[in-house]
């Protein structure tokens, strides 16, 4: 690198070139001689030596700075643009903004825009305890705050009536406009996976305004967001914040959040870990492992140190050169277009945001920081971290946040460890943590489900809410713009139909710069709310303090204290106490009055009035439960079948004792019914198990049906080298039940159990018109004396012909409740309230098609009590039809007996199990012995 101290400068020239030595006029001779002006002399000679010594300052002889005298140089311009250069990188002011309350006009505001007050609510500012307040807001940002707001005279007035205003949701991790929906390879531009180190590469450049996902992340509360590069490279490059208010021009410029000004914050985006390793390696590049990895990203690093040194180096010896003439280096300011991004992060203007799980990976990222000095803003996904949070504190200069979810966990190795505690870990050693999405990963509409998860496992109302608002705000350097509701603050709020925190909670109205987003919205229509909910502790379990009352010898027991009895026969309530569940031998034998069962000493489990009773959850048509645990890694259960059309049984791979069994279990669900994986269109025939069991062996509910039902696939992601079309998928579906039907002596047959009835089919499809064609194929085959109990898995499009379902006897199970339109074959996606009154299930619901509910991810099973409970939230359902969705209804729609389910075992809750905050008190079954107490999710 060149030493700019000894770089050749430009020497003066013409007229004012400086002298080299001293020459005496001549009548100065004349003038020594004469005694009277010695003293002049002397003085004239003292100021010619001065002079000649200003003037050969740029010598290395007389400088105190070596340098040189200019003999070829840059231009003017180009010297300029140096200094220029120099000033920028090195101003101590960057990125120093003035106070919130100073502000008083947005950048982003529309003109013509009326100010709006919002008054009768209750307000949560982002930092502080909701409180009743009135909010004014013109031009843009907040303007007035306060329990009584005057209204100016050509303002719009919003009576809140009592609901919940809250500061937009600002989700820090998406992919959306990047990740466009529906989901195709023109539209991918969220990974730039041609080398593994592109951090030049800008997630602005492939953003898209018009991507659909935009007006449901709105409808969810969501007003701004980080856009990153995916995580398939070691470093993916620059990431930019947007609003999602929607300009006129359509400019993803316009869409800036820091729109007009030019000291705004730059973000990008690394990752670490198994996504690079395992995306280039496959490649037979490197990194094919973490030591690759760590080597590219120190090699990067050094080169981008280098050049900054050079950068300061150039800065220094151009300002060395004397302050008078016209001194230039001969070389330009150093630069390299893809060095440049690093080299902002490196000199700490650029916020940088790394994906990282384990804790080796988040270490090794932190040594990074501290060997190349710079500084580490937010871990992504760190579901690890919550172990090492004094690791996170090692970091350079700066203690990350991290940013997550609240309950994903076991969708690949880096994610195995995680726990729903992690959160609530974090925050109380002194993390901040935030919520985000990782849309489309996680649908961004549904942000506001992630923050209030994680209250319910641990952070405090005022932290969850802060998750999604002031706490992302602040790791993007926007606290001053975004995030809270406050004099001076952009005018981006969110109105809640009931608490967000609560199950079920969706927006009423959404602002982004003060202008509603959400159309067709009368706030007339709205219901008088009164205080917030406060969020009650629910009674724990009191058990008996015999060794083993909670253990696999607890034999007999009575819990009391039961307030609830939902079973399919229907409820029983009491409010006197009078309901019980009695056990005997490890069994319940009654629950309900039982008054004929002496609880005579016998174990007595109170559950202080507020416990509810619910049979087994299901999990039904959920991929992988019991069969592979860790999704990528072939290693760790059966696999997938490829290249074969052959009809398979679960039950030949079933491997109990796995983590995801475990926290299905720990959930209430006891039961599970999971088909073969195949990646063509016979997937196989499915098993029932018990998810508690330890083994096959370990008691007689451990298998409850070896043969459940054939599973099929027909649609996009079942396009194969066997069956390319969607086409031959049915041409194939067709002809093996005909096949079926004709093949009266081969009993075994799956297809010809299928066509006969003996097996019901489970058909995985979305699309409206591979639907509609799989149900007239059935017609078809019962015209002929097939009889098909056929089932609809997955079904996105189903109630757009739900009553042809309902006339035609066909079954569905959604999956999952909150579809998303990432097929281009199933993009009649109804996205629910705020933005259409009607859901997939409630309009399947209304036309009588028995429906239930499953879980898309095997991780998500922990979440089906509460699937049910945001249904009834929607829908409007009773407890009981809740209840059905997830435990009676899947049941008889893949046909497993009613005994079954009940001997499955029964799930206590301390609490509704429809809402947040209860929890599972016991579980008597599933596979276990003696009594469960307390189960809790890792």
């Amino acid at each position: 690198m060149a030493d700019y101290q000894h770089l050749p400068q430009d020497d003066y020239e013409g007229d004012h070139a400086p002298r080299t030595g001293t020459s005496f006029p001549r009548n100065l001779k004349k003038a020594l001689s004469k005694r009277s002006n010695v003293v002049l002399l002397a003085t004239a000679a003292v100021a010619i030596l001065a002079a000649s010594t200003f003037w050969l300052g740029s010598s290395n002889e007389w400088s105190h700075h070596p340098t040189h005298f200019e003999t070829v140089g840059i231009s003017v311009e180009r010297f300029q643009y140096g200094l220029d250069k120099c000033e920028q990188i090195h101003r101590k002011d960057k990125h120093t903004y003035p106070g919130a309350e100073t502000r008083t006009f947005n950048p982003r505001f529309v003109n013509g825009t009326k100010p709006t007050v919002f008054k009768n609510g209750f307000i949560f500012d982002g930092v502080n305890e909701a409180f009743r307040g009135d909010v004014l807001v013109d031009q843009g940002v907040v303007v007035k705050v306060g329990e009584f707001v005057e209204v100016p005279e050509d303002a719009v007035v919003v009576d809140l009536k009592g609901h919940i205003l809250t500061p937009g949701i600002v989700d820090m991790h998406s992919h959306l406009g990047v990740f466009s929906m529906p989901i195709l390879d023109a539209t991918n531009d969220f990974n730039e996976m041609t080398d593994p180190l592109v951090p030049f590469a800008r997630s602005i450049d492939g953003f898209n305004p018009s991507d659909v996902a935009r007006e449901r992340a709105v409808s969810g509360g969501i007003t701004s967001i980080l856009v990153l590069p995916g995580s398939s490279n070691l470093m993916g490059g620059e990431a930019y914040a947007f609003k999602l208010r929607l300009p006129d021009t359509l400019s993803t410029e316009d869409m800036l959040i820091e729109y007009g000004n030019k000291d705004k914050w730059r973000y990008m985006k690394m990752a670490c870990g198994e996504n690079p390793k395992n995306r280039y390696g496959h490649q037979a590049r490197m990194p094919s492992t973490r030591l690759g990895e760590g080597w590219l990203f120190r090699e990067r690093f050094s080169k981008a140190t280098t050049l900054k040194r050079a950068q300061d180096d150039w800065c220094a010896a151009a300002s060395d050169l004397p302050k008078y003439g016209r001194h230039r280096l001969a070389a330009p300011f150093p630069e390299e277009l893809q060095y440049e991004s690093l080299v902002g992060l490196l000199r700490g203007d650029v916020r940088l945001n790394v994906h990282c799980y384990e804790t080796h990976d988040i270490e090794a990222m932190v040594d990074h920081s501290n060997e190349f000095e710079f500084e580490i803003k937010a871990f992504h996904h760190a579901l690890d971290a919550y172990r090492v949070p004094d690791i996170l504190k090692r970091a350079y200069n700066n203690v990350p946040m991290v940013a997550t979810f609240a309950a994903k966990f076991g969708y690949k190795k880096e994610a195995f460890q995680a726990s729903v505690l992690s959160p609530k870990i974090l925050v109380d050693a002194g993390i901040a943590v935030a919520m985000k999405s990782d849309h489309p990963i996680v649908d961004s509409q549904h942000l506001i489900y992630q923050a209030a998860m994680a209250h319910h496992y641990g952070l405090t109302e005022l932290q969850a809410l802060a998750s999604v608002t002031s706490v992302p705000a602040k790791a993007l350097g926007l606290e001053h713009r975004i995030g809270k509701i406050a004099v001076g603050m952009d005018a981006d709020l969110v109105i809640w139909e009931k608490h967000p925190l609560s199950l079920g909670a969706h927006p009423l109205q959404v602002y982004i710069d003060g202008i509603a987003q959400i159309k067709n919205v009368d706030p007339e229509d709205w219901s008088e709310q009164g205080e917030p909910l406060k969020f009650e502790e629910s009674p724990e379990l009191v058990v008996p303090k015999a060794e083993d009352a909670c253990s696999a010898n607890a034999k007999d027991a009575v819990f009391t204290g039961i307030k609830k009895i939902i079973r399919e026969e229907g409820e029983e309530v009491s409010a006197k106490g009078e309901l019980v569940v009695v056990v005997r031998n490890g069994e319940v034998v009654c629950s309900g009055l039982c008054r004929r069962y002496s609880n005579k000493d016998v174990a007595v489990y109170d559950l202080g009035g507020e416990g509810v009773v619910v049979p087994s959850l299901l999990s039904v048509g959920t991929k992988f439960l019991g069969l592979l645990e860790i999704p990528p890694e072939q290693r760790t259960g059966d696999g997938a079948l490829n290249l074969q059309p052959v009809v398979i049984n679960a039950a030949d791979g079933l491997k109990f004792g796995g983590h995801h069994m475990d926290e299905a279990y720990k959930a209430g669900v006891l039961v599970g019914v999971t088909a073969p994986f195949s990646q063509h269109v016979v997937q196989g025939v499915s098993v029932a198990f018990s998810t508690g069991a330890e083994d096959a062996l370990s008691g007689k509910n451990a298998v409850l049906k070896e043969q459940v039902a054939l599973h099929v696939s027909i649609g996009q992601e079942s396009k194969s080298t066997l069956f390319p079309t969607i086409s031959s998928q049915i041409h194939f579906l067709r002809s093996s039940l005909y096949k079926g039907l004709s093949n009266v002596f081969n009993i075994n047959d799956a297809f010809a159990q299928a066509a006969r009835g003996s097996l019901p089919l489970v058909v995985e499809v979305y699309n409206r018109d591979e639907i509609i064609r799989v149900v007239q194929i059935k017609a078809e085959l019962e015209k002929q004396g097939a009889h098909i109990r056929l089932v609809l898995l997955g079904a996105t499009e189903a109630w757009t012909v739900a009553d042809y379902l309902a006339k035609e006897n066909v079954s569905v199970i959604l999956q999952p409740y909150h579809c998303t339109p990432n097929q281009w074959t199933a993009q009649r996606c109804l996205p629910g309230a705020p933005l259409t009154k009607e859901t997939g299930l409630s309009a399947l619901h209304k036309a009588g098609v028995q429906v239930g509910l499953s879980a898309l991810e095997f991780e998500d099973l922990r979440q089906m009590s509460w699937f049910a409970g945001w249904a009834r939230s929607d829908l409007g359902l009773t407890e009981h039809e809740a209840v059905g969705l997830v435990s009676w209804n899947l049941a008889k729609i893949v046909g497993l007996s009613k005994g079954a389910v009940e001997a499955a075992g029964v799930v206590i809750f301390n609490g509704s199990p429809f809402e947040f905050g209860p929890k599972v008190a016991a579980i008597v079954g599933g596979g276990k012995p003696g009594i469960e107490c307390n189960p809790r999710a890792f």
